[in-house]
């Protein structure tokens, strides 16, 4: 690439001024220099330095060390009248040491005091300005470079460097390593000079200086391109954790998404949620990334918030790996809205935090948590002792429950529900409060049961969903991330005599029990711990192996609440969440309420009887739990 006009002109500015630096230190020097050549003048630098002994070391060793320490005294006479006083390898060996003691000292001061310290001695627009590369994953890369180059406030960068996440011992190495051609070039000068072999010196020190006069003039360039770098490897990746990766290693069976699904009154302003979606990623900058399915991570392939909205029914063909992990859709002069996001990004807790904070950002609002994402599960397994298998899991655990529909190649898509009416779900919400049971136990009560009755089988056995936040204190924190563990078998035995109150008495003490004995954790710890440590193809393999999917499934959505997602200038008439569109024979019961409107959903595809089967299913759910709630 050819050189700008005012990088040239800059070049040639430094050079006149070099070589007029370079004649106007002769000239003065050269008597001195000259002095050097006489034997007399170098037995009696000798015999100085014999005098000094050890003293003289530690003298031009706190010299050096001052140096780095107090970052704005140049590095380069301290460096000479080294190699001056010790000779090239002596003269290495010592300021090579002072900048390693100094290094650490330094180190050690920024990791304690933090940026309070940084801003103390440097202005902090100058602290702002390398923001970047305390920021940054290539740090240990882009530290080197700098140190390497001429010209770059080296003792200023040990500061900044202090206050990232390197460690001490890494940086040392990096910093030193690169300061060594500085260094050597500068020893060669003093030690030659002592020599008397003055023409040395004045080549090595014009070849340095050039080099230096490159570096300087190129300086702002190199750091552009450690910055850009350094950002674009910032921009260009996120990691996946641990959950993250259980719901991609089965994305080829079901294939990790979710959906909102609302129909709204009033107009809902577009440019208000672009810049709605936009402000959000601050928080999640996921979900303008696409997942790569090989490399188990987020990329970011450069999408913006229009690639994220659209009037097209574009969900149903929606590819994680090359579109964003958010999609909304408008149909119907934007009177129905469907939200979609991906499960490998989230799970059903996390996806209703995000709708949250966009109708918060929509509405105006500053959101009350900090602006962090907490999508680390290793602080929630902290201090979680699982306990053995209940009595009833471990007696029934071969049993299977087949699956509710036929296996077909069908392609249609079904998304089907039953609704209980607010004053229907009131009654159920009183009734569930007097009996001391909760709302999931009744679902998966009544699910059983129509389990039971389709298949004629007395045991039904139901893996259930656990949102791990709650076992934690990240229930108060944003978390847009996987974090639901399940408890895998809900073992429910029906007998024909049994009533619904019977069954839910059973189903209750069962879920009590597992919760007791943290029975959904089971396997997050070793997965999470081996995560990183084995290569992903073979985490995949193990993940269905020992991740069982059913084809008879259940998950509770909980409560959309509606005083926290609503829109200004419309008003939410309908909501429910989804599970993603479940291929045959597999078959997922999912619940959500808003504005005590409880959904009863499916999301399948098939063909047509799947559609009657789906529908009949749901149907039979609401009527056990009605017939329940309105049982004296």
């Amino acid at each position: 690439m050819r050189m700008k006009k005012k990088t040239r002109k800059r070049v040639i500015v430094y050079c006149i001024l070099f070589v007029g630096l370079i004649v106007g230190i002769t000239i003065a020097l050269f008597p001195y220099i000259e002095r050097l050549s006489d034997p007399q003048s170098q037995n009696d630098i000798e015999a100085l330095l014999e005098k000094m002994g050890v003293m003289g070391f530690l003298v031009v060793l706190g010299i050096q060390i001052l140096q780095v320490v107090i970052a704005f005294i140049p590095g380069e006479p301290v460096e000479i009248f080294s190699g001056a006083l010790y000779g090239t390898v002596g003269g290495l060996l010592i300021c090579l040491s002072g900048c390693v003691i100094a290094s650490t000292i330094i180190f050690a001061l920024s990791k304690r005091y933090g940026k309070p310290l940084l801003y103390s001695l440097f202005s902090k627009e100058k602290v702002q300005g390398w923001k970047w590369l305390q920021d940054s994953r290539k740090c240990s890369m882009v530290t080197f470079i700098l140190f390497l180059i001429p010209g770059t406030p080296k003792d200023m960068l040990t500061y900044i460097v202090g206050v990232t996440d390197m460690s001490v011992w890494k940086f040392i190495g990096i910093s030193t390593f690169a300061r060594i051609p500085s260094v050597l070039s500068s020893t060669i000068i003093g030690s030659t000079m002592r020599q008397g072999e003055w023409k040395i010196s004045l080549i090595v020190f014009l070849v340095t200086g050039i080099i230096g006069i490159v570096g300087i003039g190129f300086k702002e360039r190199v750091i552009r391109f450690c910055q850009s770098r350094a950002n674009k490897e910032k921009r260009l990746t996120a990691k996946c954790e641990s959950l993250d990766f259980v719901e991609a290693a089965h994305g080829h069976k079901v294939y990790p998404l979710m959906y909102c699904h609302m129909e709204v009154e009033g107009n809902l302003d577009i440019s208000r949620l672009r810049s709605a979606i936009a402000r959000s990623c601050q928080y999640v900058p996921e979900i303008l990334y696409t997942y790569d399915f090989t490399r188990g991570r987020f990329i970011d392939k450069g999408f913006t918030v229009d690639d994220t909205i659209s009037r097209a029914s574009v969900l149903l063909q929606w590819d994680l790996g090359k579109k964003p992990q958010l999609q909304i859709v408008m149909n119907g002069d934007e009177n129905e809205i469907t939200i979609g996001m991906s499960h490998i990004l989230t799970d059903g807790e996390g996806f209703l935090q995000y709708l949250y904070l966009l109708a918060s950002l929509y509405n105006g609002q500053t959101p009350s948590f900090p602006l962090e994402n907490s999508r680390d599960i290793s602080p929630v397994l902290r201090n979680i002792h699982i306990g053995r298998p209940t009595e009833q899991t471990w007696r029934q655990r071969h049993i299977t429950v087949p699956p509710l529909r036929a296996d077909s190649d069908g392609k249609l898509y079904f998304c089907l529900c039953s609704r209980i009416c607010p004053k229907d779900f009131s009654a159920l919400y009183s009734k569930s409060k007097k009996q001391n049971v909760t709302l999931n136990d009744i679902f998966i009560t009544a699910y059983a049961r129509v389990i039971s009755r389709l298949h004629k089988i007395q045991t039904i056995v139901i893996p259930c969903p656990a949102d791990l936040r709650g076992f934690s204190s990240m229930s108060d924190k944003l978390s847009i991330a996987n974090m639901t563990g399940i408890y895998r078998k809900i073992v429910v035995e029906i007998k024909p005599q049994h009533s619904f109150h019977e069954t839910l008495l059973q189903v209750h003490i069962e879920m009590q029990l597992q919760k007791s004995r943290y029975r959904c954790f089971v396997g997050i710890r070793p997965l999470d711990y081996v995560f990183h440590k084995i290569p992903h193809p073979v985490m995949a393999q193990i993940i269905k192996w020992t991740y069982q999917l059913f084809p008879v499934s259940y998950t509770n959505f909980g409560r959309i609440d509606h005083t926290k997602l609503f829109f200004e200038g419309c008003k939410i008439k309908s909501c429910y969440t989804t599970g993603t569109y479940r291929l045959p024979p597999d078959f997922q019961l999912s619940v959500s309420t808003f504005q005590n409107v409880c959904t009863l959903n499916c999301t399948l595809i098939g063909q047509n009887e799947d559609s009657v089967t789906g529908q009949n299913i749901l149907d039979e759910v609401k009527n056990e739990i009605l017939e329940w709630v309105n049982m004296n």
